[in-house]
């Protein structure tokens, strides 16, 4: 019989509570939950400045241990710059087949709370698209919008309380780290790039 798979994709750069409320809603609603940690071979750059395994120990950090149970954790790299959007539909397959491989079956419920036509972007079209379920939620009624670029915003203000409002206590007990790291980041930004 086919288990009920949720998957969510997402870089968590860093961790924060929306992200946090997609994981406890794919949970409750799956029996078994794939997070996918995206960008594991960009480090060093303004949208992607924390390294693979920070941010899985941060996630991991957050989630009891029944949690942690039921759900597994694999990275996928970037194989183009952010800004390509001329192969969104490669990418989609890119994504759907690497879930496939970790799942053992095609069909799953992906848990999204970005703009649903980028979905579109990857999976109409394509041979793909019946086997997935959208379970996309609205950004901005989400914790006011938010992003792990305000995350990143705050700690370049030194902005504690924003941080202690929006964010995991695995977060929130790195500040000082988090800060001095994005800080010398926004100095020497590495470029993005695209696998050759």
């Amino acid at each position: 019989m086919q288990q009920k798979v949720g998957v969510f994709l997402a870089r968590m750069q860093p961790v924060h509570n929306a992200h946090l409320f997609l994981v406890e809603k794919a949970l409750e609603e799956n029996d078994k939950v794939l997070i996918v940690l995206g960008s594991e071979n960009k480090v060093d750059m303004l949208r992607n400045p924390y390294d693979i395994k920070l941010r899985e120990l941060m996630l991991r950090e957050c989630l009891s241990d029944e949690e942690n149970e039921k759900l597994e954790i694999v990275t996928l790299p970037d194989w183009s710059m952010e800004s390509d959007i001329d192969n969104d539909k490669i990418w989609g397959r890119y994504f759907y087949y690497n879930v496939v491989s970790r799942i053992g079956q095609k069909r799953f419920s992906l848990y999204y709370s970005d703009d649903p036509k980028i979905l579109d972007s990857w999976f109409n079209d394509t041979e793909v698209r019946d086997f997935i379920t959208y379970r996309n939620f609205e950004r901005s009624e989400l914790f006011e919008g938010l992003s792990s670029t305000k995350i990143r915003d705050a700690f370049i203000e030194g902005n504690k309380q924003y941080i202690k409002r929006y964010c995991p206590k695995s977060v929130q007990d790195r500040f000082d780290y988090l800060r001095g790291h994005y800080q010398d980041v926004k100095k020497n930004p590495k470029s993005d790039f695209s696998m050759e």
